[in-house]
């Protein structure tokens, strides 16, 4: 019996001189793992299709709970991402993010959108690298059903005031009247908080229409990576890579 599906490699493992083990990002299946005989031949037919950032569909041979490609077509691979280190980077720390919180035949319908639109900004340079990485890292956290309680005020129920105080531990926020400074809070203005509502909010399709100042993004950046980090309670050396990286440019 054979499985179709599409999906995105978001990692790749090789097994002797041929053959790699590769995982893939499905909206149907979640991530799952595909032996994949045969593939590192550039004669393959599977070739393109089985490597990393490839969007590809996949019909699959499923034999005690493994899988194996029996054949793979190509509908687009995010090469030029490879060529660029710092884009390069991001995406591999997404990619761990997803591996991190996505198992296997569950639906990940959303995070799918999410990534391959966030694979194709990257690609494309149409938005900032750290517009991209707040916004996968927060929609992320929500459409796997952790999104912060971000509507009112916590305490007073208040829909906002001047500024407002995020608690990344807990996940809410508070009005100037109700915080009581304590606590892992960041002090956010309405232009924060309105990001924050936007991303976890919204259509996908509007996902990425807003800016913000650059002063809104540091704040905004900064809450969205320790959010994510404080409620999977993983520590990510893709990440680590990424901001060395970073940093490393920022001081040429």
């Amino acid at each position: 019996m054979l499985i179709t599906t599409y999906g995105i490699v978001i990692r790749e493992r090789n097994v002797g001189e041929n053959d790699k083990f590769i995982d893939v990002l499905t909206s149907d299946l979640g991530v799952i793992e595909l032996s994949a005989k045969g593939v590192k031949k550039i004669t393959s037919k599977s070739f393109s299709s089985a490597q990393l950032f490839a969007y590809s569909k996949f019909c699959l041979n499923k034999k005690n709970d493994r899988y194996y490609i029996n054949s793979a077509e190509p509908v687009r691979i995010f090469y030029d991402i490879r060529l660029d280190v710092e884009n390069f980077a991001l995406a591999s720390y997404f990619c761990d993010i997803i591996l991190h919180t996505i198992t296997s035949e569950q639906s990940a319908k959303s995070v799918t959108r999410l990534f391959l639109n966030s694979m194709h900004f990257l690609e494309k340079g149409n938005h900032t690298r750290e517009l991209l990485k707040s916004v996968f890292e927060l929609r992320l956290m929500s459409d796997i059903g952790m999104m912060p309680d971000i509507v009112a005020c916590h305490s007073c129920l208040c829909y906002q005031t001047p500024l407002m105080y995020f608690k990344i531990r807990k996940g809410t926020i508070f009005c100037e009247n109700c915080y009581n400074r304590s606590g892992d809070a960041v002090a956010i203005n309405t232009s924060v908080l309105h990001a924050i509502r936007y991303i976890c909010l919204t259509d996908i399709e509007k996902l990425w229409s807003f800016k913000l100042s650059e002063e809104a993004q540091q704040t905004l950046s900064y809450i969205t990576e320790n959010y994510l980090l404080s409620h999977t309670e993983r520590h990510f050396k893709t990440l680590d890579f990424y901001k060395e990286l970073e940093n490393t440019f920022n001081e040429q």
